[in-house]
């Protein structure tokens, strides 16, 4: 629906979007855009006739409480918008080979191929549009259209009063008389044969009928309501398919055949591709002469013979229906863009931790298939009896009765899941809302892929965060969040390990590698082996740089005496190191330029050696929230080319010490003397505010330029 206005805001596109309950859990809604837009002919171009939108969708989703979605599109039309939504997964439900239709224009045509590529999963009613889409896409799946058996197989009780005075034989059509349908063979076919009576059904949008209305035996009798659609079916003794054969029908699977014979009726048609395989139960045949004898056999049929004929196409059609389609469409959306996941968590006492781990795993896990196992190691606690308390169905519990270590913990846990991939995660976690999509998704950029972990605030590698705000009972700091994911959303890299405080792993790999070894005991460096183990089969490791897991970090081993954590360290890189026959090194620390620097000189050596542009800003104090116009400024300075560094004295309340990486291309200090020795391309200042707060024209203000 348009609105028109170029300065209408959210609760606008809100007020105006239309939404009408049409069944029971079936909606209608209306979406909102700037400017009237055709589905078969336009694109969405105009910038606000695509912010509209989203916020309309974004509107529909707080109504409704919506989280992830999963969006079925039939139009490239709808390719446009589906792509820019937040947690949503894309089905291309290709029907039609949409260039046969006369009412679609070159430029939707255009973003076929790229819809058919970036979907999730597509899914093609003909072999033809499934052999199309495979070449473009690796998840493709054929699901022939179908008819309503319940509808279409009861004879009703009455003739319809407009045929019934058409004498039998009657040879029928029911649907659209449009580009597709071969006007010039009916109208021969019927003139040829004037005992027979043609009655076709359906809008003749612009086929030229002037010659075949001039015959007595055939009836137009335009569209019906499709209760009334029976009543005319079970009054034909044969029906027809009389389609030209074109690049749109030769990737039809009609859905009118599955109609015709859940009224058990003969069928003729052209030879169309998809009704081949059924040739046992339609009469495909080419030319007019061949179309004559087909349906002249058909109204011979009579007896125990046609009786036979009838239950047969039945049959057939009561095994294709909607409900059928329905069930292999809905595991297509179960298998195929949300892969079962089993996450494991191996306790051993710490119950407050493990309640913290579980809550939040309840509260920020909008997944429809998922597991929760509880493998717990022999807690001395309340650990145990608080877990058989529980009653959450996707929650199992494996109590052990001796503490047998995290790895052989695990690899009980991973005999009992049933997911497509097991999470690992330790019971002194939080997990932080939309964590498991983006854990999963740098699987679907690459089948090498074999496990991928988070970024945490405390881990012993490089997906240890530079900058955190937050704390140890609510996890991550919502607002932190939010600009965490803006900053780094969907960026990925390789790596050569992860820790396994929270890793996501693809389940057929333990059954190609073993189980993680048992023989690291309670813990430490079996993360180290495993990882060691896919690198060397050839799989990838992966980092998803825009998932985040709170981490306390050590629950287990702060039970411990130092010197028994030193022991075990030692005793397990010993191990670690005799069993590959290297040295153990310890991994890289967070991934920032700066890490462990203060000398002033180092600094300006690696800003040198960088190849990015070096910019400076001097900003207000505190980095706020919501974020002012200079705090929107200073990130469009982001870019791949640019490396930002500002002065800020905190963020989000929380101080800014040495020089802390924020962002990809962007860090903090409150500490300009560590970089005097930089020599800047750009420095903008950020500090110019007029009175009321606002920056002072649209442009910042650049002190100078090296």
């Amino acid at each position: 629906m348009p609105i028109g206005s170029e300065v209408a805001t959210f609760e606008d596109v809100q007020a105006a979007l239309q939404i009408r309950e049409a069944e029971e859990n079936v909606w209608l809604v209306q979406l909102c855009s700037h400017s009237s837009l055709n589905a078969y002919r336009d694109t969405i171009d105009h910038p606000l006739d695509k912010q509209y939108m989203k916020w309309s969708i974004e509107a529909l989703k707080q109504r409704f409480n919506i989280g992830q979605t999963a969006s079925i599109v039939d139009l490239p039309f709808w390719s446009m918008l589906v792509f820019d939504l937040e947690d949503n997964k894309v089905i291309y439900d290709c029907m039609d080979e949409h260039a046969g239709f006369s009412n679609t224009s070159d430029e939707l045509l255009a973003l076929e191929p790229a819809l058919m590529n970036r979907a999730d999963a597509v899914v093609a009613s003909s072999d033809l549009l499934y052999q199309k889409a495979r070449s473009l896409n690796p998840s493709v799946h054929l699901i022939p259209n179908a008819g309503e058996f319940a509808h279409f197989s009861i004879k009703p009780s009455y003739r319809p009063i407009d045929i019934a005075k058409v004498h039998q034989p009657i040879v029928g059509y029911i649907g659209a008389i449009a580009d597709w349908f071969d006007m010039v063979f009916v109208y021969e076919l019927a003139k040829g044969n004037p005992d027979w009576n043609f009655v076709l059904i359906g809008d003749t949008y612009f086929s030229d009928t002037s010659n075949i209305e001039k015959l007595q035996n055939v009836f137009l009798l335009g569209e019906k309501q499709y209760h009334e659609l029976p009543a005319y079916l079970h009054a034909f003794d044969v029906c027809i398919i009389p389609f030209l054969i074109n690049s749109l029908t030769l990737a039809t699977n009609p859905v009118k055949i599955y109609e015709y014979l859940s009224a058990g009726k003969p069928v003729v048609s052209t030879p169309l591709p998809e009704l081949a395989p059924m040739s046992e139960y339609v009469s495909l045949a080419s030319g007019l002469k061949e179309f004559e004898a087909a349906i002249a056999r058909g109204l011979q049929e009579n007896g125990e013979e046609q009786a036979r004929a009838m239950e047969k196409r039945r049959q057939f059609a009561a095994e294709n229906t909607w409900e059928h389609r329905y069930k292999d469409f809905h595991s297509i959306i179960l298998t195929a863009l949300y892969p079962k996941v089993s996450v494991i968590i191996v306790t051993h006492n710490n119950w407050t931790f493990t309640e913290r781990c579980l809550n939040s795993l309840l509260r920020h896990t909008a997944y429809p298939r998922i597991e929760i196992i509880v493998v717990d190691n022999a807690s001395s606690d309340e650990t145990a009896a608080r877990l058989l308390q529980l009653n959450y169905p996707d929650i199992k519990t494996i109590l052990l009765s001796e503490n047998n270590g995290f790895a052989e913990g695990n690899n009980i846990g991973i005999l009992n899941a049933t997911g497509d991939y097991v999470v690992l995660l330790n019971n002194d976690t939080i997990v932080s809302k939309d964590w498991l999509p983006r854990l999963l998704r740098p699987f679907r950029t690459d089948p090498q892929i074999a496990a991928v972990g988070p970024m945490s605030n405390y881990v012993g590698n490089d997906q240890k965060l530079d900058f955190f705000v937050g704390d140890e009972i609510q996890g991550a700091n919502e607002i932190w969040l939010d600009e965490f994911y803006e900053l780094y959303d969907r960026r990925m890299r390789y790596t050569e390990m992860l820790g396994f405080f929270c890793v996501a792993i693809k389940k057929e790999m333990f059954k190609k590698l073993g189980s993680l070894d048992k023989n690291f005991g309670t813990g430490m460096f079996e993360d180290d082996d495993f990882c060691l183990r896919l690198r060397h089969a050839g799989y990838r490791l992966a980092v998803a740089e825009d998932a985040f897991v709170y981490h306390k970090g050590s629950a287990t081993f702060n039970q411990w005496e130092e010197e028994q954590k030193n022991s075990l360290f030692h005793q397990n890189q010993s191990y670690f190191e005799s069993k590959w026959g290297i040295n153990w090194s310890p991994h890289r620390m967070p991934l920032s330029l700066f890490v462990n620097t203060s000398d002033p000189d180092k600094i300006a050596e690696i800003v040198a050696a960088n190849p990015k542009t070096a910019v400076f800003a001097s900003c207000p104090e505190e980095w706020k929230n919501p974020q002012e116009e200079w705090q929107r400024k200073l990130l469009q300075k982001c870019d791949g080319d640019s490396l930002v560094i500002a002065r800020v004295g905190s963020y989000l309340g929380q101080p800014i010490h040495g020089i802390r990486k924020i962002g990809p291309n962007l860090y903090f200090t409150n500490n300009m003397e560590l970089l005097q020795k930089i020599k800047f391309k750009h420095i903008y200042d950020f500090r110019q505010l007029a009175p009321g707060g606002e920056l002072i024209g649209n442009e910042l203000r650049l002190l100078t330029s090296v």
